[in-house]
């Protein structure tokens, strides 16, 4: 690990030393304050993964692109399609708030909130924005880890146009996605669509038995219409659809498990009107999200059928002012989330909330140099009590080269319906409450140090002997910090890229551990541009030591992926992907496997 370390701060003197390239600031994002503003316009901390670092890493999946981000850790109970565990600066993902075209994707079905990414296609994917702190005061329950928006592809030109994209490979993976665009004058209109299946391998170790394959379907369908240059209106559906093998590692088969498989199915649609009057933008949103899944598995007890259902329905209003001191955002939000969950013919257990939201936003830049962002927000449920968040942050630009940056923050993470039908006897639910900080030293765009500290209180976490779910009543904490660095292009040919998260402390006041999370993980890039239409990207990727469920430990380990992306015109690009370039064995959760050396090839036609 020393020589990892080591590396990344040759890494990090090197770019110091670097010039130009594209800045950060140039990209515009939604996820701080829910409007359109340049990533330079906020103290939060964020990454964007754009579509051409899609292409230029062969990123195969949502869950493979966010796994390299700084901050993100996740570990898969096997292969590709998995069930996934992720984690944003140690806080697990029921503190995550996942998006996709500003719709939910947070499952209150599952055993924490959690939004089911390992089903999410990345084939049209134009950006995903990664907003890394506390978010609350602006997004409400469940975000106080920080924000995952994914955005879509939408016409790039007037007229038809589209692309055309197969892939296969290892593990007998196949896979193909469409993208049809129309836009002309004030109408615009999109269809994407994605298929993809694999054999897999043994989900459960040892890798030689029985292989536990998926198969997933996604549809995404929009259309907007320009009434004035002033007044929009926009339509859009998400559908999801995915069968898929499992191994249950409470089977008395094990690994040879061949009877354990799901299905899940997600809808979610969303309905927008923006208008402006004077020098409001005004921004209205409806959205209904549907969610089913079923787990058939067998156990000592008989066959079982696992049912969960989850349905939330959601309403805003956003109002946003530009004025000559910064921006300012007042919304309004209100939600009805209901759900259960049924285990073979026993009576099913059901849970429900309604949420009242209020929030306003204000980022103000009283000089050149400084950037102040304050944000305040309630929110009242109709089953616990409400509760107030804020944020309050600040962004001082030392010179033109260094800039400062420090954030105070308290989020909230409300209990999901699952948990909500499944409470120990007695005991009553109540959202768990987080305060936290972080602060940042930037060097243009090339370096970025941060650390960064949360105290989650009343944490909802599952008690083994009581079956069923509580308030810890130990606080957790949860401290590390984060490194990034890039270079611009050495030599007219070489980029070099590293990020490095490192958690101090991940348990509770009372010692229990926090399970899985890594205690470091290094991602590390070399990237050789030899033409401009031809890229070659080495990755490493070093995860630390974890400890499993059952205070199993897992080792740590490192894997290599080799991609070559090439553009033979405007039309047709192609790729090659290598994973676990060196047939590295390795389980990421204690007990179940990772993929060895896999090759995987793309092409792609646009029109």
């Amino acid at each position: 690990m020393k020589k990892n370390i080591v590396l990344l701060s040759l890494v990090a003197i090197g770019t110091l030393l670097s010039a130009n390239s594209e800045s950060l600031g140039d990209i515009e994002i939604i996820s701080t304050n829910k409007t359109k503003q340049k990533a330079t316009k906020t103290t939060s901390n964020i990454d964007v993964i754009t579509s051409e670092d899609i292409r230029q890493n062969g990123y195969s999946s949502v869950v493979d692109a966010l796994s390299k981000s700084t901050g993100i850790n996740i570990s898969q109970n096997g292969g590709l399609g998995q069930k996934s565990s992720f984690f944003l600066r140690g806080m697990d993902s029921g503190k995550i708030l996942v998006l996709v075209d500003g719709m939910r994707l947070n499952d209150p079905s599952t055993t924490n909130n959690t939004s089911l990414i390992e089903f999410l296609p990345i084939s049209n994917v134009e950006q995903i924005e990664i907003i890394r702190g506390g978010s609350s005061s602006v997004w409400g329950a469940n975000a106080s880890a920080g924000v995952i928006n994914i955005i879509t592809k939408k016409a790039a030109k007037d007229g038809v146009s589209g692309s055309i994209g197969v892939e296969g490979g290892s593990h007998g993976t196949k896979g193909s996605d469409l993208s049809l665009f129309y836009k002309t004058g004030k109408f615009n209109a999109k269809l994407l669509g994605s298929y993809f299946d694999t054999n897999g391998i043994s989900a459960l170790a040892p890798q030689k038995s029985e292989k536990d394959g998926n198969t997933n379907k996604n549809l995404t369908a929009g259309i907007g219409y320009d009434f004035t240059d002033t007044t929009k209106a926009s339509l859009a559906i998400i559908k999801t659809k995915t069968k898929g093998d499992y191994d249950d590692e409470y089977n008395s088969n094990g690994a040879n498990d061949d009877y354990s498989h799901f299905i899940t199915d997600s809808t979610n649609i969303s309905g927008s009107l923006s208008t402006k009057i004077g020098a409001i933008d005004s921004i209205f949103n409806a959205t209904h999200g549907k969610y089913k899944r079923e787990y058939f598995t067998t156990s000592l007890w008989g066959d079982g059928d696992n049912r969960y259902e989850a349905t939330t329905d959601e309403y805003s209003l956003i109002n946003s002012y530009v004025h000559k001191f910064g921006k300012s955002v007042l919304g309004f939000e209100y939600k009805e989330i209901d759900g259960f969950n049924q285990y073979n013919t026993y009576a099913p257990t059901d849970g429900s909330f309604t949420n009242k939201g209020i929030f306003l936003s204000n980022s103000i830049n009283p000089t050149d140099k400084l950037l102040i962002e304050a944000n305040l927000r309630y929110d009242d449920f109709d089953t616990f009590d409400g509760k107030t968040t804020y944020k309050f942050g600040v962004k001082y630009n030392l010179s033109d080269d260094f800039t400062l940056k420090a954030n105070y923050y308290t989020s909230l993470n409300a209990p999901s319906v699952y948990q909500l039908a499944n409470i120990i006897f007695g005991e009553t639910l109540k959202p768990s409450f987080v305060k936290g900080y972080d602060a940042s030293l930037l060097y243009k765009d090339y370096l970025s140090l941060t650390y960064f500290d949360n105290d989650i209180e009343d944490d909802i976490i599952y008690d083994n002997t009581l079956w069923g779910y509580k308030n810890n009543t130990a606080d957790e904490k949860i401290r590390g910090f984060e490194v990034s660095a890039n270079t611009p292009v050495l030599f007219d040919r070489f980029i070099i890229k590293a990020n490095y998260t490192h958690l101090l402390d991940m348990k509770d006041q009372s010692g229990i551990p926090l399970y899985n999370r890594a205690q470091d993980e290094l991602n590390g890039w070399l990237e050789y541009f030899y033409d401009e239409n031809t890229v070659v990207s080495l990755n490493a990727r070093y995860v630390g030591e974890r400890v499993s469920y059952g205070d199993m430990p897992s080792g740590n380990y490192t894997v290599w992926n080799l991609n070559v992306t090439k553009k033979y015109n405007d039309s047709l690009d192609v790729g090659l992907h290598i994973k676990n370039l060196f047939d590295k064995e390795y389980q990421s959760i204690y007990g179940y496997n990772m993929e060895g050396v896999s090759i995987y090839a793309t092409i792609k036609y646009s029109f």
